[in-house]
Order: structure tokens, then sequence, then C-alpha cells
């Protein structure tokens, strides 16, 4: 019997199971019900992750329909807003471009670049030092979702010696 090889983005198989399992346990996780339209958004960030991880209501729409999905845009954003205030999903808004939505499972900052426009998460250990001195400096409270937005080029719009240099640190 021939074997069946998957090509990029191919949306069968192992990975779409391991992707609605992990929306399944996220769900479950928040004491949530595992609505179809649910299941469907949470699945798609779920494989955008290991892409440009956060997308836009228009562009989690366009992936249900190529995915064969038969879902209106308005049912899209009512279950995104629902999932950002259950706090399954946050959203990011980055200057005047379009809001973008992925999975709050893991604290996390975000690196933005001002180039392409590339979404990459920065976990939130690696900048606790500089949230402490924020809030010491300024005397504001940071609640559990605070949060960064770097800006700046991802790798590959770095130019070539950029990539490799080391960052620069000031006193």
């Amino acid at each position: 019997m021939a074997r069946r090889t998957r090509k990029s983005g191919d949306d069968t198989g192992p990975r779409t199971h391991d992707h609605e399992s992990q929306a399944r346990a996220l769900l479950h996780g928040q004491g949530l019900r595992c609505t179809a339209p649910r299941l469907a958004v949470l699945s798609t960030l779920a494989r955008a992750e290991s892409g440009a991880g956060h997308l836009t209501i228009s562009a989690i729409h366009q992936q249900l329909v190529e995915a064969g999905r038969k879902v209106d845009v308005t049912t899209v954003y009512r279950t995104v807003s629902t999932l950002v205030d259950l706090g399954v999903l946050h959203a990011l808004s980055v200057d005047d471009r379009a809001t973008t939505y992925g999975l709050a499972h893991e604290p996390h900052h975000h690196a933005v670049c001002t180039r392409c426009g590339r979404i990459i998460e920065v976990p939130a250990e690696r900048l606790t030092t500089a949230l402490a001195h924020a809030s010491i400096g300024s005397q504001f409270a940071l609640s559990d979702r605070a949060g960064l937005t770097l800006r700046g080029l991802c790798p590959d719009c770095q130019p070539p010696s950029a990539a490799t240099s080391p960052p620069l640190h000031r006193p």
C-alpha cells in the first residue's frame, strides 16, 4: 500500500489531531466547553505557532475556509473575542497593523520585526529583571498579564553581519 507523503500546510493526519488535542486540553484546563468553533480557532492558532505565531481574524477565517470548514467571519470574530475574554487567547495590537491573536498558554512577551512584521514570542523569564526595574522605577504595580512589545529586526531581516554580532549593551 502506498504511503501518502505530507505536504507543507497539509491539514490531515496526526498533526491535525495533535493540534485538536492541544485545543481540547486548553479548553478543559480552563473548565470551558469544547465547541466546534472554539476547537477550530484554537487548532488553527496552534498550527500557526510554528510559523507566524499570531494571526488576524481574517487570516484565521481564511485558513479555516481553506481547510474546508464552513464558518463565517462573524463566528470567528465572536469566538476569538470570547476566548480573549476568558484568557485562552491574547490580543496583540502593534502600531497601525491589524490586531493579531495568539495562544495564552505560557507567559511571554513579543518581539516584532519592523521590516516584515514577524512576531516572535520571548519567554517571560528572559525579561523578568527588565519588568522588575520598570515597576520599581515607575512605582507602577504590574499585573500578572503585563507584557512587553520589543521592536527591531528579526533574524531574516538583519544584515548578515548583524545576525552574528552580539547585542549592544549600554551602561
